[in-house]
């Protein structure tokens, strides 16, 4: 009898046990843990004298900076971190590619949809910049799709969607402030579509190559024969960004081989030059300009930061 009574007893100890893990369990999944950044990743700018050129820095961006989905794992993903966080390790320049439906942005990469409104990412960098007045953002939007079922052109949209923010967005600044001490707490758009917003790069934009721009000097060619292409390009700007006195340069670290099976798309090509990319990077302590890397993670984008502040 005694020992029925304590197997009973266990197992009501063993239920209660059961229920109290499985309500631990319920709560860790639910609650939201922020995730813990390098503390100097959020404000770096603040490190940087007010005096320095914007040309002068060497600024971590992102290719294709919301393109976090993909067709069957294979093509149109080109990061793993949200825009919030990737503002939060240390990126300032954000490559977005749009598309007008039903008079509302979405950011879509080539025809993949990436399942995120533009005023999301509209409401998180001015959010962002808002807390960390130190920082200047550059946003670089283009035209990626044709509109679909809208009344107001790319451009009337794009005015309606940042005017709530003008005090922000500098919607109106077709150049950039020479010094960072006249950027901070500012977002400057670098427009690739038609339209008199922001710093113009419409016109004479040219694919799949490296050019120069008024202000600006650009490598962008992504449809490589082989790695050891890329790595040059890449190399032959850096030298360029360090021997440059007056263009903001930008040198996109992206690309592609889209012959022979299975093509190698983002994925597969940033595994090899990321690695290479933060050896290189950190052999100097010299300017390299904005460097525009895929699946950027935080140690990287702090190696590239980093060169502001040795």
């Amino acid at each position: 009898m005694i020992v029925l009574i304590m197997n009973n007893k266990n197992k009501i100890l063993i239920f209660v046990i059961m229920i109290v893990s499985m309500i631990i369990t319920s709560v860790f999944a639910f609650c939201s843990f922020e995730r813990k950044y390098d503390e100097i990743s959020v404000n770096w700018m603040s490190k940087v004298n007010d005096d320095v050129n914007i040309t002068d820095l060497t600024i971590p961006g992102t290719h294709d900076s919301g393109a976090l989905h993909s067709i069957a794992d294979v093509a149109g993903k080109c990061q793993d971190m949200s825009i919030s966080s990737q503002l939060k390790i240390g990126v300032r320049f954000f490559d977005l590619r749009l598309q007008l439906v039903n008079n509302e942005f979405k950011i879509v990469h080539s025809f993949v949809d990436q399942d995120l409104k533009f005023q999301t990412v509209v409401e998180d960098l001015y959010s962002f910049i808002k807390k960390y007045d130190s920082e200047f953002l550059i946003i670089s939007i283009k035209e990626e799709s044709s509109s679909v079922n809208s009344t107001l052109s790319f451009e009337e949209a794009l005015i309606k969607e940042l005017k709530i923010y003008e005090d922000v967005f500098m919607i109106n600044d077709n150049t950039l402030p020479k010094k960072v001490g006249m950027a901070r707490s500012k977002i400057y758009i670098l427009s690739r579509f038609y339209g008199e917003i922001g710093i113009p790069a419409y016109y004479g934009w040219m694919d799949d190559t490296s050019f120069e721009l008024n202000d600006l000097y650009i490598q962008d060619n992504y449809n490589i024969s082989d790695i050891d292409e890329k790595k040059n390009d890449i190399l032959n700007t850096i030298a360029y960004a360090r021997n440059n006195q007056n263009k903001l340069v930008i040198n996109f670290t992206s690309c592609y081989l889209d012959h022979g099976f299975p093509p190698l798309y983002a994925g597969t090509t940033a595994l090899s030059i990321n690695p290479w990319l933060k050896d290189e990077i950190t052999k100097s302590d010299e300017k390299l300009g904005i460097i525009l890397v895929d699946f950027i993670d935080e140690e990287l984008s702090k190696a590239i930061y980093m060169r502001n502040i040795i």
